[in-house]
């Protein structure tokens, strides 16, 4: 009973935010039926405009539709909270446009990140500086939700996800990454991995959403359901409340995106296929794993971390302190350190 209720929970729950922790939602939806239509009505203002807005350079010319030109404002004005040159780039794919922030010194080591539901790429702002200091970082956003990628299909199935991803590291030239992962980014980490072994070097999951074990029913992720159905700018952050310890310090300029994004969105395909992987799955995988949650985390708890251990091979796990499902903004300088020293063992 409880893993059906925690089943039904977690297909509604995992718009509103699962912040890190989607295929299909209303913005895909609304691009898709347009593409068919051929009424994709304007352009991305120019490289130069851009930079204006953001500091970041632009690679290539960004399509999207007129009505999401808010939210693609919304996003550039993030951009200025990386606090270092990013690199915006365009991958042609089979399934649309992968829209990739680049950060770092291309000779470095390659970190890909994927973000959380909703969240877009401009989530990893607490930690993007300090993981580009010695790395090359690549955070991509996930064509079937708010962000810059674009889609011309309304549904994907794991396994189209799990190719996308690999093709857009291919069209960079990434043979080998370390690969990290937030809430249902987390759960498509573990698809990209499994589907594509040979590489990963090394996987950091923050937060997995629905990854190990179920979702716990509770009355935040209720709250959440609520949130879903009719996204309320004024109630987003009593939402966020239940899954950050620290939701009033996540800066104004992200949180304001992140509203327009959820808006914008409904519940997405790719929720109903996110199930718990198997141990079967999960044991084949050999490279190092770091699984991290917060002791406040309402996504996870003990239980996520006890299978990680049983069912991984070399893994390391820890809890974060006075943190909540939101690792990477709770607790920015421990997540990052953390990150850092596992990924240079």
């Amino acid at each position: 009973m409880m893993r059906t209720v925690g089943f039904v929970i977690t297909l509604f729950l995992l718009t509103p935010l699962l912040f890190f922790c989607s295929d299909g939602s209303r913005q895909v939806n609304e691009k898709s039926e347009k593409n068919e239509k051929d009424a994709i009505k304007g352009k991305r203002k120019n490289a130069e405009e851009t930079n204006e807005i953001s500091g970041s350079e632009q690679d290539d010319e960004f399509i999207y539709d007129d009505s999401l030109s808010e939210y693609i404002n919304a996003y550039n004005k993030t951009l200025s909270l990386f606090e270092l040159p990013v690199r915006e780039k365009d991958v042609p794919t089979q399934f649309g446009n992968a829209h990739v922030l680049i950060c770092g010194k291309s000779e470095n080591p390659p970190v890909v990140l994927l973000h959380g539901m909703n969240a877009s790429s401009t989530m990893w702002y607490p930690n993007m500086k300090t993981l580009a200091k010695n790395y090359c970082v690549y955070a991509i956003d996930f064509l079937l939700e708010p962000g810059k990628s674009t889609c011309n299909t309304k549904r994907l199935n794991k396994k189209q996800i799990a190719d996308w991803y690999d093709e857009v590291f291919s069209k960079l030239g990434l043979k080998s990454v370390y690969l990290v992962g937030c809430s249902r980014g987390g759960w498509l980490a573990v698809a990209v991995t499994l589907n594509k072994p040979e590489k990963i070097k090394k996987l950091v999951l923050l937060s997995p959403a629905q990854t190990f074990t179920w979702i716990p029913p509770s009355s935040a992720l209720l709250s959440n359901i609520t949130y879903s159905i009719s996204p309320d700018k004024d109630k987003l952050g009593q939402i966020l409340s239940g899954l950050s310890v620290r939701s009033v310090k996540i800066n104004k300029t992200y949180f304001d995106q992140y509203y327009l994004g959820t808006e914008k969105d409904a519940i997405s395909s790719c929720i109903f296929q996110m199930t718990p992987y198997s141990r079967k799955s999960v044991e084949t995988l050999s490279m190092p794993v770091l699984v991290l949650i917060g002791d406040k985390d309402i996504i996870n708890n003990q239980r996520c971390l006890d299978k990680a251990k049983k069912w991984l091979p070399n893994v390391q796990t820890g809890t974060i302190e006075n943190a909540g499902h939101f690792l990477s903004f709770d607790q920015p300088d421990t997540v990052n350190l953390l990150i850092r020293n596992f990924l240079k063992e």
